[in-house]
């Protein structure tokens, strides 16, 4: 018995022996921790003079026109963002209005005693956009009113806006020169959404 006891102590020697044998001696971890993914930032801004930008800026006021008068409505748009600008928007939204009680000449001719007629004879010549050293014109809307651009959109980008680089807008609008006296004392507010696209 004393033999076998001796057999079974050895063979759990070399069964532990052999269980050591198989694992690793030598060993290590490394740790790489609080790794991170973030997006950056979309961001277009407008500005009167293209110094100082925002999100939100009124950038034109004229009064005292007449038929035959030309205007120019000029503002500058940023790319405050972290990516290209594939395309920029300008959509007008235009309400029109009778600025006070129609006058004596006015009430002639005008049916409308609330709502003006201002942005039927605000006429878009053309649109000059220079980025850079770049300039170029846009005449796809030459011709047409502010009341036919109500809600519609203005492309004005033919190739991108990289981060930090500015786009010059001007816009060239004649007052109809056979508008009449319907459009005395009218008012014509505009508010344009400035809307760009990655």
């Amino acid at each position: 018995m004393k033999r076998e006891l001796g057999f079974i102590l050895i063979g759990l020697l070399l069964g532990a022996l052999g269980f050591k044998i198989g694992m690793a001696i030598f060993s290590d971890v490394s740790t790489s921790e609080n790794n991170e993914i973030s997006t950056g930032e979309f961001d277009i801004r407008i500005s009167k003079t293209g110094n100082t930008f925002y999100n939100d800026l009124k950038l034109f006021e004229f009064d005292d026109l007449k038929p035959g008068d030309k205007v120019k409505v000029e503002f500058y748009i940023k790319n405050s963002g972290d990516f290209n600008i594939s395309k920029i928007l300008i959509i007008p939204h235009i309400q029109d209005l009778e600025n006070g009680d129609l006058t004596d000449a006015e009430a002639l001719v005008d049916s409308t005693s609330k709502g003006g007629e201002l942005s039927k004879n605000l006429i878009l010549e053309w649109i000059v956009i220079t980025v850079e050293n770049q300039t170029y014109t846009s005449s796809d809307y030459s011709g047409k009113t502010l009341f036919e651009l109500n809600n519609q959109s203005i492309s004005i980008l033919t190739f991108p806006l990289a981060p930090s680089e500015v786009a010059k807008v001007s816009m060239f609008f004649l007052v109809n020169p056979n508008a009449g006296n319907e459009i005395q004392k009218d008012l014509c507010l505009v508010s344009l959404q400035i809307y760009a696209e990655q």
